[in-house]
């Protein structure tokens, strides 16, 4: 059962629809040294056994701030809680995509799109049960969304090598544009108010590549 929820969570990942986006990020660098970094700030995680082979899961180190109609609600930079946390990259078409998110059904985090080696950063967010989000206050909510960021840094320990178990580490920071989250469905009707939201958050990864041809 729990294999099958997560090659769900893969399928909605992988048809996705791309964003258009004129953003790139321009503050993107090639670094080793985040290798070290980023294995001081994760750590084995117990729910990493089952799903070694369709991503890597491991505890990751929560470092977010959140918005709530324009006010900060909370934050965890001082706490530096874990959670569970799986990434993983592949291509489709002209695009690698590296996603990482925090929870095993989906969850919260990034999804960085390369093309020609040039990286624009997205906030993504998936409803593990039921559509929750959406871009804007009256659109359809949605089971995965991917916001625009801005602010944003990225640093990757090398560019992604398309083939079996290449991985890579890096360090990702950003802030969401406003994103709106629902209350939940009943009949399939929305019910409560929608959640004006943004999101800043940095985020250090270690990802695997997966052939999407061969799942």
């Amino acid at each position: 059962m729990k294999h099958s929820v997560i090659l769900l969570y893969l399928l909605v990942t992988i048809i996705a629809c791309q964003q258009d986006s004129n953003q790139s990020t321009s503050d993107f660098k090639i670094d080793e040294r985040v290798i070290d970094e980023v294995n001081s700030k994760i750590s084995k995680s117990e729910f990493g056994g089952p799903f070694d082979n369709l991503f890597l899961i491991y505890d990751n180190t929560l470092l977010a701030d959140m918005y709530v109609n324009d006010s900060l609600i909370g934050s965890t930079r001082n706490k530096e809680r874990k959670m569970p946390f799986k990434s993983f990259f592949y291509a489709r078409n002209d695009t690698i995509s590296i996603d990482g998110a925090y929870g095993l059904f989906g969850g919260f985090g990034f999804s960085i799109k390369l093309v020609d080696n040039t990286p624009t950063v997205y906030h993504m967010l998936a409803g593990d049960e039921f559509p929750e989000y959406s871009e804007t206050k009256t659109g359809d909510l949605k089971l995965r969304i991917e916001v625009p960021c801005s602010d944003v840094k990225l640093r990757l320990s090398k560019y992604p090598k398309l083939k079996e178990n290449d991985i890579i580490y890096g360090i990702v920071e950003f802030k969401s544009d406003v994103y709106y989250q629902g209350s939940g469905l009943v009949n399939d009707e929305e019910v409560g108010e929608r959640v004006k939201t943004q999101t800043q958050m940095k985020i250090y990864f270690k990802s695997r590549f997966i052939d999407i041809d061969k799942l």
